[in-house]
């Protein structure tokens, strides 16, 4: 225990310093740092949330519920957070699509600052909290090279991608999701950040639907973040992420124009990329500091020639 507490009171130093001066207020503070203690501790403002990674070795310890209570108990201490302000999860291997089913319907949304953006985010009824922050780097990238362009979100989620377009002067932007939760979460996202909605459109649909069907002006940007797997009665069929990538690439560059740019994404950590075209892999670019784990996600650039 001694070696846990005194790195959390590293990283608090060392994490902390660097979050203010990036005026950074959600971040990772503990990456599954020692194996024997297998959590992910992100600060979002003054709350914490702490998921406990399953493993059978530790599960199956005579002592586990005093050893996780323990282990709760000097996270609040040592981070300077009341549990009443904590929020714990245990992380089990995900079956489809499992990381956005409901676990509980307490409605409680706690609006978090990042780069000058306002986001909403739910720390207790879901596993995720609709607000990837291991993307942060890419949505700041995008951010920042789509003034005037127009923009595709797939698998758009809350639109956090989406909002990010709308500050960086975005001449159209348009998001699809299967989730009418999540593109209405999509639009208190906008709100809380007084932006035009008119330049922005939101279609329920499967991503393979819409882009089989979509016959109308090309985009300059399009950025891909499909779940490992997911199944649905909206669904047209199953999705596999390693059996559908490439057909998914195909037909997202015949919705670019030439010089656009595709940026596609997984946090699938099994994954290769089987698309024969060209692409740049900017997986390290995209993965902030505060991540120890940089094999959180795959990031590729590909653009249209």
């Amino acid at each position: 225990m001694e070696d846990f507490k005194n790195r959390l009171i590293k990283m608090k130093a060392h994490m902390g310093k660097w979050a203010r001066r990036r005026e950074i207020y959600a971040y990772r503070v503990y990456d599954r740092d020692i194996p024997q203690y297998p959590y992910t501790i992100d600060f979002y403002e003054d709350h914490l949330y702490v998921c406990e990674y399953y493993t059978e070795a530790i599960a199956s310890k005579k002592n586990y519920s005093d050893w996780q209570k323990e282990t709760i108990n000097y996270i609040s201490e040592i981070l300077g957070v009341s549990q009443s302000k904590m929020h714990v999860k245990i992380r089990e291997k995900q079956k489809g699509g499992s990381q956005y089913e409901k676990f509980g319907q307490q409605h409680n949304f706690l609006e978090i600052r990042e780069n000058g953006l306002k986001f909403l985010v739910n720390l207790d009824d879901y596993l995720d909290t609709g607000l990837f922050l291991d993307h942060r780097s890419t949505r700041s990238l995008i951010g920042n090279q789509i003034d005037g362009k127009r923009f595709l979100n797939l698998f758009s989620y809350t639109g956090s991608f989406s909002v990010y377009a709308a500050r960086g002067g975005a001449s159209e932007i348009v998001s699809v999701d299967t989730s009418v939760p999540y593109l209405e979460w999509l639009r208190e996202n906008l709100k809380a950040n007084n932006l035009d909605n008119s330049l922005h459109r939101e279609i329920c649909m499967d991503v393979r639907e819409f882009l089989q069907n979509y016959n109308e002006k090309s985009f300059d940007v399009i950025y891909c973040d499909p779940p490992v797997f997911s199944k649905g009665k909206k669904l047209i069929r199953d999705f596999d992420v390693l059996r559908d990538h490439p057909d998914l690439i195909d037909n997202c560059l015949k919705l670019l124009n030439k010089g656009g740019i595709l940026y596609f994404s997984t946090n699938f950590r099994k994954f290769k990329i089987q698309w024969k075209g060209n692409f740049l892999d900017i997986s390290r670019e995209t993965i902030p500091d505060d991540f120890k784990d940089k094999k959180i996600h795959v990031c590729y650039k590909i653009v249209k020639e």
